[in-house]
């Protein structure tokens, strides 16, 4: 299932984040908490997953950044694009970024 992140689903996208570059796990401070909660408001902000069996297997974000040029149009800027290793080669990450391309259509 492709859907945008859950508030709750954080541990679960914070395990997947290993693999990407090889990140350490983070420890939940404060400050994590704060970034996370901060991402989880902000409307202009999607963090996409692919979930199997209640499990996040890919992922990417897609932030709305509004623009003065253009007649004001905004873009859309795609970061962290990941997938799980077990998962790969399945196209999970490329429907996680047709979802993003939904979102930044709707968007404009």
């Amino acid at each position: 299932m492709i859907r945008e992140i859950m508030k709750n689903d954080l541990d679960s996208l914070l395990r997947l984040y290993m693999q990407l570059h090889d990140n350490p796990m983070p420890e939940k401070t404060a400050e994590l908490l704060q970034i996370w909660d901060h991402i989880v408001q902000d409307k202009n902000h999607h963090v996409i997953v692919a979930e199997e069996n209640g499990k996040i297997v890919s992922s990417c974000v897609c932030v709305i950044i509004p623009n003065m040029t253009h007649n004001q149009q905004p873009y859309a800027f795609i970061e962290n694009v990941i997938t799980d290793e077990k998962f790969r080669k399945r196209g999970l990450a490329t429907q996680c970024l047709n979802f993003a391309k939904e979102i930044a259509l709707k968007e404009n």
